[in-house]
């Protein structure tokens, strides 16, 4: 009986730690409400020092949206593939990072607009996404038809994977967890050529580690917008879209993006499509 009993408690501890894992805290009574964006590591957009500061745009931004509103802001590292998941589970309350807002995910097999599966604040910022191989074979990728038949790594869920599937085979294309995880594939020759932001690749072909890394410039994409996306229905979207109109009005918003060399892509936008 006692065995028994030891048993049946471990076995409520187990269920009652799972239920909680992934379920956002709630804010005790005299505290701040927090708003947790759902984040991957993003350069320029939201990055992690080695003591746990975050640092970027999208991280700044988020923050001053935060004063505003008289809330917290944190960050919780996703898998992106995953997102949608982790907004209808409560575990965040907000994506909030690079999130392209007219785009298409698959879902059960069809592609269902992104704005059909969460609510999305105001547009702020304009992208693409481009195809990124080795410096070495950029002459030899120049158009579409150049891409068919080649090996691909996209992040997960993600605007590119959906292009990236249009332009060659299924069984090609491995998926990352990250865009920077796709960066390390085609650097490493695990895969002949890339998808992600341009915004990214700007920042990172040429340099560093991927000085092997180039954009193939003459395959352009259609233009992107990002926006913050919200669980259907959030309460949050409304605030969050005054919060941007007001950083937009007293010159923050620009202050931010020049800091971090976004000031030419920086577009707020009330439509997303």
């Amino acid at each position: 009986m006692k065995k028994l009993l030891v048993l049946t408690l471990a076995l409520v501890l187990a269920v009652t730690m799972f239920a909680a894992c992934g379920e956002k805290k709630e804010a005790a009574e005299g505290e701040k409400e927090v708003l947790t964006c759902g984040v991957t590591i993003f350069e320029n957009m939201n990055e992690q020092e080695a003591d746990g500061t975050w640092t970027g745009f999208e991280t700044e931004f988020a923050q001053e949206v935060g004063k505003i509103l008289d809330m917290d802001v944190e960050f919780q590292v996703i898998d992106w593939g995953q997102k949608y998941n982790e907004l209808n589970s409560g575990a965040i309350d907000c994506v909030w990072n690079g999130f392209t807002a007219n785009s298409t995910d698959e879902v059960n097999g069809a592609a269902v607009k992104r704005s059909d599966l969460v609510d999305f604040s105001y547009g702020y910022m304009l992208n693409q996404q481009c195809v990124v191989v080795k410096a070495e074979n950029v002459e030899k990728i120049k158009t579409e038809a150049d891409l068919k038949g080649k090996s691909a790594c996209v992040e997960s869920g993600s605007a590119g994977a959906s292009y990236a599937a249009t332009v060659t085979d299924a069984d090609k294309i491995a998926a990352a967890p990250a865009q920077i995880d796709a960066f390390k594939e085609v650097n490493s020759g695990a895969v002949d050529f890339i998808v992600v932001d341009i915004i990214l690749a700007k920042n990172i072909c040429g340099k560093g580690d991927y000085k092997n890394l180039a954009i193939a410039e003459s395959i352009e994409l259609p233009s992107e917008i990002y926006a913050v996306g919200f669980k259907k229905g959030s309460d949050l979207t409304a605030k969050v879209n005054a919060a941007i109109k007001e950083l937009e009005a007293n010159g923050k918003l620009m202050e931010l993006a020049k800091k971090y060399g976004f000031e030419n892509v920086l577009q707020v936008s009330e439509t997303i499509e």
